[in-house]
């Protein structure tokens, strides 16, 4: 797409010049796996710079230029590298010690780890992906966080064949990433757009029949198109019985979903990156009823 008419589309949904300023300007984050180690003893033990997050307080802006990959404290799995924006997706999920967790398409793990942190390594979190090399990225996210509570499956999302099995399921779907990556202009097109959220919906459809009644679902995305976000929900809602979508739940500023979907869709989030000076973010929560 040229940049003036990606600038009209982007401008349909918030300020453009924010938010590519923003976005030009993204602060890095990390969050503490306290797992191995408390807030409060990571501040203790590390010499990095970094500002306590006012949202999240195991979550650290990086205040100095460094690769934090290779840095002791990655290395010894006390901290895992992840944009606020993200973070706040496990927040979310609100996942506890006796939950039975999914996270469809959870490879490299950086919210599936966030859950299990969550979840004090207790319960039961089931953490699938596609391919090989995926399932390779996330072992090497649950080794180096010591993580205990997983279990690893490779599955098409879209057709996981699991009736009434969790109680909390996260679909961070698959999508064009405009909210993550750079040279977006170039590489968005909406028939992309379209061809993805047609897997998204599948993957939304699988995810709530393997959902027990009463559960609850979080979807999310890294990108801002509608075709992607609210209209994935609404296909949902519209063809399957005895779904609400819930509040988010979030003390964050954030844009409400587009209400030309429905009033309801002011229920969901949409992050950008002037709001928080990390990556662009879609967030809707979904019941499934008893």
């Amino acid at each position: 797409m040229e940049d003036k008419d990606f600038k009209d589309w982007l401008s349909s949904y918030t300020d453009y010049d924010k938010c590519c300023s923003a976005f030009q300007n993204q602060k890095e984050f990390f969050r503490v796996n306290t797992i191995k180690n408390s807030v409060e003893q990571f501040q203790g033990n590390t010499k990095l710079k970094v500002k306590q997050s006012e949202y999240y307080n195991a979550a650290f802006e990086l205040e100095e230029k460094i690769q934090i990959g290779k840095t002791w404290e990655y290395f010894l799995g006390l901290i895992y590298p992840q944009s606020l924006s993200s973070i706040l997706v496990s927040l979310a999920m609100k996942p506890e010690v006796d939950d039975v967790v999914l996270d469809v398409a959870a490879s490299p793990g950086s919210k599936f780890s966030h859950m299990a942190m969550l979840m004090k390594n207790r319960g039961v979190l089931v953490g699938n992906d596609l391919s090989p090399e995926k399932i390779s990225a996330l072992y090497a996210t649950i080794n180096r966080l010591n993580l205990l509570n997983c279990i690893v499956t490779m599955h098409n999302g879209a057709t996981l064949n699991w009736k009434s099995r969790f109680t909390k399921i996260l679909l961070d779907a698959p999508c064009t990433a405009l909210g993550s990556g750079a040279g977006a202009s170039t590489r968005w097109e909406l028939d992309h757009s379209q061809k993805i959220s047609s897997l998204q919906k599948r993957m939304l459809f699988s995810a709530f029949d393997a959902l027990r009644p009463g559960g609850e679902i979080v979807y999310s995305t890294c990108t801002y198109a509608k075709e992607e976000n609210e209209e994935v929900i609404a296909n949902l809602l519209n063809n399957v019985h005895g779904v609400k979508l819930m509040e988010v739940g979030l003390e964050i500023p954030h844009e409400s979903g587009l209400s030309e979907y429905g009033n309801e869709f002011k229920k969901c989030y949409r992050i950008y990156p002037q709001h928080l000076q990390s990556e662009g973010f879609f967030i809707a929560r979904l019941k499934k009823g008893e």
